[in-house]
């Protein structure tokens, strides 16, 4: 976990979110230009209830993985393998719990969308085991391996489109989709099996306790943006919850480059604040900062001034709804990339994470008070406002959150410095 290697693990993770977030929008795209109108409908809340059940499931595992795990093994090299041989355990039991998640997720959406979540299991499953093996890897500082684990699972998805072509079945299509990615993702549950061999009986505890505000994040995370797929087909039926889906979708792409940045430095910061080195993770964090809010900005632009030909290529027969509620979340896109540097930070310490989701539960209610009333009144449009109002809050607090701990760590790094007999050039803070 040198600074050296930073630069190669930013463009590892940016093209694994690349790929990722191309792959899961092209299938999304693909379908909607192939399905009858209703029948993507369903398969769109279909698809948003795997990430859903994923994101919960996986209970905080993946962000514990590359922000606790790192540290931890810098302070105790010898502990290595048995801290992450209890952490892929803990992913096997996180697998089951996605399974029945998107079973019980299932009797709470409209009718015609209860089918296809339910057969939509093993997808959800598929993407809990594939997140544990990257999370793994990437926190012993490999990052060239989990993208093709990660393709592996993507790509196999795309069994659907036969499927779809031949019987315009949202059923059918999501069997497919799901069984795809669940034997695309048996390479990746084999990393993990192998992880688990190097301690077989290493304990769940640490690693499960120190996921488990990240878990409930998680939650509220959830809360906050993905369940408005949900909450939208309930509120005002199966099309507007796929159009919050589709424009949900569309704005992660401009996010996945933000995201593909701050997730790739994470393990650096976490390993440089573990190993005593705060200089160091000051230089990192400043530099990720800066490049977060560049992209989030240049990402806010594209998809407010391109809203129109965006949403009619990529959500084909609900391009016209996508396109009318995309302008929300345009706006707030820089602030969240911003705010993506005080979560990754933040959640790696142990006495910050309590922080991390009081933000994010102040923003899950913020979406929850605005989204269900504007939803009545203005559909799938009321639900993105609403979302977009509750990103904005969560980012705003995360980054007020951050201020105190990077004082503090600035000071501890002109103490370590002047200790060290830095020269002064070298020994300077962020300011």
């Amino acid at each position: 976990m040198t600074h050296g290697r930073l630069a190669s693990a930013s463009r590892w993770r940016l093209l694994f979110l690349a790929v990722q977030g191309t792959a899961g929008l092209a299938l999304f795209s693909a379908l909607g230009h192939i399905l009858p109108h209703r029948a993507f409908a369903a398969t769109a809340i279909a698809q948003g209830v795997i990430v859903i059940a994923q994101s919960i499931g996986d209970f905080g595992l993946s962000q514990a993985a590359v922000t606790v795990l790192p540290a931890r093994i810098a302070a105790a090299p010898a502990d290595g393998d048995e801290l992450i041989a209890g952490a892929a355990r803990a992913y096997l039991g996180a697998t089951c719990v996605g399974l029945l998640l998107t079973g019980a997720i299932a009797a709470f959406v409209p009718s015609a969308a209860a089918g296809p979540v339910a057969v939509s299991a093993l997808g959800a499953a598929a993407a809990i085991v594939v997140a544990g093996a990257d999370g793994l890897l990437r926190s012993r500082g490999e990052f060239r391996r989990p993208l093709a684990l990660m393709a592996s699972s993507e790509l196999a998805g795309f069994a659907g489109l036969p499927v779809a072509i031949t019987t315009h079945s949202a059923l059918a299509t999501c069997a497919a989709v799901g069984g795809g990615m669940a034997l695309g993702s048996l390479p990746a549950a084999i990393t993990l099996v192998r992880f688990i061999a190097l301690r077989p009986q290493a304990p769940l505890g640490p690693f499960v306790r120190a996921g488990v505000p990240l878990g409930l994040s998680q939650v509220f995370i959830s809360l906050a943006t993905r369940a408005d797929t949900l909450l939208a087909g309930l509120v005002s039926g199966l099309v507007a919850g796929a159009t919050f889906e589709g424009c949900w979708r569309i704005y992660q792409l401009s996010q996945y480059v933000a995201g593909g940045v701050a997730s790739a430095a994470a393990p650096f910061i976490a390993d440089a604040l573990g190993g005593g080195r705060p200089y160091d993770a000051l230089r990192i964090l400043r530099a990720m900062s800066l490049r977060l809010l560049m992209l989030g900005i240049a990402g806010g632009g594209i998809l407010y001034l391109g809203r129109t030909p965006i949403a009619d290529l990529l959500a084909g027969t609900l391009g016209t709804q996508v396109a009318r509620a995309l302008p929300a979340l345009a706006i707030v896109s820089p602030l969240q990339a911003l705010s993506l540097a005080a979560y990754y930070t933040l959640i790696g310490r142990d006495g910050q994470r309590r922080l991390v989701l009081a933000a994010i539960i102040a923003g899950a209610v913020v979406n929850l008070a605005l989204a269900a009333p504007l939803g009545r009144e203005l559909g799938g449009r009321g639900i993105v406002i609403g979302c977009a109002c509750g990103q904005a809050a969560t980012a705003l607090l995360l980054l007020a959150a951050a201020l105190p701990f990077v004082r503090r760590t600035r000071r501890d790094a002109s103490q370590h410095a002047a200790s060290a007999d830095v020269p002064p050039g070298l020994a300077r803070p962020l300011r």
